[in-house]
């Protein structure tokens, strides 16, 4: 009978269920710990960014669309790759005509960037920074004739680029923030001698805070293991919009 004892004993002993309920209790206590623990600030949290931007090219506006993702540090910096694309048919300052012939421009740019923002104010509900952007990719300038739609006189190159400007983010939600930019885009360098890249842009980006879902959820799941009387629909929206 006690050998048999001290067997049930070890089991109950090895059992994760049993060892939680014996060293960790369900107190107020015990509560904030956790709740501290998962709110911490961090060094460096996630973030992805789908981003649209305006660019002038003499006086007309083109559409530059593209993604970036990297991290937040320390709340002040933050640090992302990012690739973006521009197509288009039908920029008028990049026509020309040739014997009375109008040959309309074909022209695309892609182009991978470091980004970096150095953030100064940064709130509940928003933030602003001072963005800066160094590029590199490729251009090509295709010219099709207005009468026939025949390609001719086609040229592409490398082209550096760097963005710099101010921004400001609207978070209605602490992990979903609307964000708006604009400032100045200079052509360091670029093989292609007819494009003038050179201009004002405006950005609107949709920002994503993968940290702040995570904390978010681990939070519900903490309120849900401690409070007897736990509301999932409340808890809920007193997390998202805290």
């Amino acid at each position: 009978m006690i050998i048999k004892q001290l067997i049930i004993n070890l089991i109950l002993l090895l059992l994760p269920e049993f060892n939680f309920s014996q060293t960790k209790k369900f107190t107020k206590k015990q509560f904030i710990i956790d709740s501290l623990r998962i709110i911490r600030p961090l060094i460096a949290r996630p973030q992805f960014r789908i981003d649209n931007r305006i660019v002038f090219f003499s006086k007309q506006l083109v559409n530059v669309s593209g993604l970036d993702a990297g991290v937040v540090l320390k709340e002040k910096l933050r640090i992302t790759l990012g690739y973006y694309s521009l197509s288009s048919n039908n920029i008028s300052a990049l026509n020309k005509s040739v014997d009375a012939v109008l040959y309309k421009a074909d022209y695309r740019l892609n182009y991978g960037a470091l980004n970096l923002e150095f953030i100064y104010k940064n709130t509940r509900f928003f933030s602003l920074g001072m963005p800066v952007e160094f590029a590199v990719g490729k251009n090509t300038l295709k010219y099709r004739s207005a009468i026939d739609e025949i390609e001719s006189d086609m040229s592409n190159g490398t082209i550096v680029l760097t963005y710099f400007g101010l921004s400001g983010t609207f978070k209605p939600i602490r992990w979903i923030g609307l964000k708006v930019s604009g400032g100045y885009r200079k052509a360091i360098f670029n093989q292609i001698k007819d494009v003038n890249s050179n201009g004002l842009y405006m950005a609107l980006g949709l920002a994503i805070d993968f940290r702040e879902i995570i904390r978010d959820t681990r939070m519900y799941n903490l309120k849900r293991k401690y409070r007897k009387n736990f509301n999932a629909v409340g808890t809920a929206v007193d997390l998202i919009t805290d």
